[in-house]
């Protein structure tokens, strides 16, 4: 099982590494009700964050406002003096309302702002701030305890869709940019376009037209018509050699 939540784990961390840029060494902020449900299911939050995201120098930090308002509910309820110890011992990231403290939740919106510039993963289980990141604040990581596991929450629909168009805005231009650099670093081939197949025509009708025949010219049929003749031997009659031979006698 825990072969499988650290594979989950580095897939949804994968989305928001190459859609919003969120890159380790991850930064989790966290708040009173994560620390306190830490307490509960016996989280040892600076070594168990750590080894689930599999960042060894991933910074845990939380701000005054959040510390303010656990030591103020610790004098309420007794049980949460435990996690007002936990919480105060992390750094305190600068938050802007040094002076005049404000709601933990609204602490972290004002941090978050609309797209989280300074890419948190948010640790908490406080149920109204989570479903503000998921409508307001797209690309925002989301961490919580299920039980003494820490998990994370899948990539909301409006995470998704924020990062289908985040990648639909690059133009015709970049991309010719961005294949021209592949392929002196990689090496990647060019795809010859797919040329097109002659159709078969039918053959010319004018063609396929017998040909007529050619009258030869009469002088040349009648030449020709008298050398396909044989030529007839003469015979001498047989009285005409006497005669011949007695007038030369004389």
């Amino acid at each position: 099982m825990k072969i499988r939540r650290h594979k989950k784990a580095q897939r949804i961390l994968g989305f928001y590494r190459n859609n919003f840029n969120i890159r380790p060494p991850y930064t989790v902020l966290l708040d009173g009700t994560f620390c306190y449900a830490a307490l509960e299911g016996k989280v040892k939050i600076a070594e168990d964050i750590p080894k689930y995201l599999e960042s060894p120098e991933t910074k845990l930090l939380t701000t005054q406002c959040i510390i303010l308002e656990v030591e103020k509910l610790k004098i309420l309820k007794k049980n949460l003096h435990g996690s007002y110890m936990i919480v105060k011992q992390f750094p305190v990231q600068v938050c802007g309302h040094e002076g005049r403290p404000v709601p933990a939740s609204s602490c972290i919106k004002s941090l978050l702002k609309k797209e989280n510039p300074m890419k948190f993963i948010i640790a908490s289980q406080d149920n109204e701030l989570k479903s503000h990141i998921h409508e307001c604040v797209p690309g925002t990581p989301v961490l919580y305890l299920h039980g003494s596991a820490p998990t994370l929450e899948k990539p909301t629909e409006n995470s998704q869709a924020e990062a289908m168009n985040t990648h639909s805005t690059i133009t015709t231009h970049e991309q010719k940019t961005l294949q021209s650099l592949k392929r002196k670093l990689i090496g990647e081939e060019q795809v010859e376009p797919e040329r097109k197949k002659k159709k078969t025509k039918n053959p010319n009708p004018l063609s396929c037209k017998k040909s007529k025949k050619v009258k030869k010219p009469q002088q040349q049929q009648q030449t020709e018509e008298g050398k396909s003749k044989r030529k007839r031997k003469k015979h001498k009659k047989p009285g005409s050699t006497q005669h011949h031979i007695q007038q030369e006698a004389l």
